[in-house]
Order: C-alpha cells, then structure tokens, then sequence
C-alpha cells in the first residue's frame, strides 16, 4: 500500500512501521493525513500480516507537530462536524492489533492526540507533548480533550489544554503519559523490542484483553467485571489458551495460531 503523507514497512516479524513523512512541514496533519491514518488503521485491524503497529513521525525533530496551519485557517464552521480527526484517531484505539507510538520529538496538537490514542508510548529524550489550540482560539478537536484526562488526570489535562503547558519526556514518564524514555537513537529499537514482546502473546487474548479494557472507560465497574468474566470465558475455549498452558507446563516455548 502507498500513502502521499505517511510510509509504510512491514518486516518479517509482522511489525508494520507506520511514519508521517511531511518532515518539510514538521509532520503536520492535514485532511489527507487524517484520511490516511483512517485508511491504514482499517487495513491493518484486518490484515493478517500486520501483527503490532508502530506510528512515528520522519526526521530527528517531530512525531508530529499538529495540524497544518495552512489547511486549518480555511476551515469552515461545518468542515469541522464530519469529525475526521476523531474517526482516525477511534480507528487507532479500536485497532485488534496493539500499537505503539514511538514519539520523536514535537507531539502537539494533532501530533498528542494520535500518540495518546495509541496503547503505548515510548518517547526520545527531546520528546514533548503540548496542545495548543486555544492559544490558537479553538480547541483539539481530535479526542484531546477526552482521552487526556483519562490518561494524566482531569487537573494536569487542564493544565495543559486551557494553559497551554507543555510536557518533556521525563515528565510524561511520570505522569503515565508515556511508558519508557530512551535517546532518540534507540527509539525505534526499544519501540520494536516491544512489538516483539506483545507478539509473543497471544494474538486472540491481546485483542479482547485491549477490547475489555478500553470498555472500562465507559462502563460501570460491574458492568466491566461481566465483560471481564464472559471474556475470560470465551478464551477458555480458544486452541491458544490450550497451547498456551501445554507450553508453561512443558517449558516450551508457546506457538500460538491465533485460534
């Protein structure tokens, strides 16, 4: 698959590389980018080839550095009500394969947004995270406002949003914003390691273990507890948890199917 606006590699492993290359304009998002990520994220819920996703940005200084300001001062009152930004960024959340986002530099704006709808974040050193719109007289309009507060905390996402404070890489690490910090050399090496980690696991309890979780921001405590216990269930039944436990006991390790 081709993109105007992002690259696409997948090795040998299943790990697909998934990079904004606008590197002339920071990474920004445009419409096309939006489209884009919308496009890849449906193609790689279902391809079998992918098994994890990894989303960083081209070049030493950005993941992605929000939208492109260009695209966002012709926008018009209803270009904004299709919700492009938050039909993307859903895709990433609800993606049955896990993905990981390995921040390189500038996350503002849009660039933030995409990294917190991903399930894991391991960040360079230079790595920081801002949203900026309301200095700009609007509002991150791509989930920002929602998928924050969950992650850091309703006063720190306040902080960030309504004041526009940034957050470096050592701070994000803890705050739980990101996972590990690394020197951007070895960013997408420890990005892969842990690609690698999670295909080791089991590829059905990866997808319905993320499913059950994510449900947990939407529903009650008892509520989640019963997705949790027919879930559980429902892998008791898979040929995985079978192999998965054969190879424990055998001291083996595991050959998963994905059945």
């Amino acid at each position: 698959m081709e993109y105007e606006n992002f690259k696409l590699e997948i090795d040998e492993q299943g790990i697909a590389l998934f990079t904004a290359d606008r590197p002339e304009k920071m990474n920004a998002l445009n419409d096309k980018s939006w489209a884009e990520i919308n496009d890849f994220f449906f193609w790689a819920d279902q391809s079998d080839e992918v098994k994890v996703v990894i989303i960083t940005g081209a070049g030493s200084k950005a993941f992605i550095a929000g939208a492109d300001l260009n695209s966002l001062k012709v926008k018009k009152p209803t270009d904004c009500l299709g919700g492009a930004g938050q039909k993307a960024l859903n895709r990433i959340q609800k993606c049955s394969k896990p993905v990981i986002a390995a921040v390189n530099g500038y996350a503002f704006g849009g660039g933030c947004e995409t990294a917190i709808a991903c399930d894991f974040r391991v960040v360079s050193e230079n790595a920081l995270f801002a949203l900026p719109e309301t200095g700009l007289g609007i509002l991150p309009g791509a989930g920002g406002t929602q998928r924050l507060s969950r992650l850091i905390g309703l006063g720190r996402a306040m902080d960030v949003i309504l004041m526009g404070r940034k957050i470096g890489a050592e701070e994000a690490v803890e705050i739980g914003l990101a996972t590990k910090c690394v020197p951007q050399q070895e960013l997408l090496l420890e990005a892969k390691k842990m690609a690698g980690k999670l295909i080791a696991k089991g590829p059905v309890a990866l997808r319905i273990a993320k499913q059950v979780v994510i449900a947990s921001l939407s529903s009650s405590q008892e509520t989640g507890e019963l997705l949790e216990m027919l879930a559980l269930s429902t892998l008791c039944g898979t040929e995985d948890k079978m192999e998965g436990v054969s190879s424990f006991l055998e001291k083996r390790t595991p050959d998963y199917r994905g059945k």
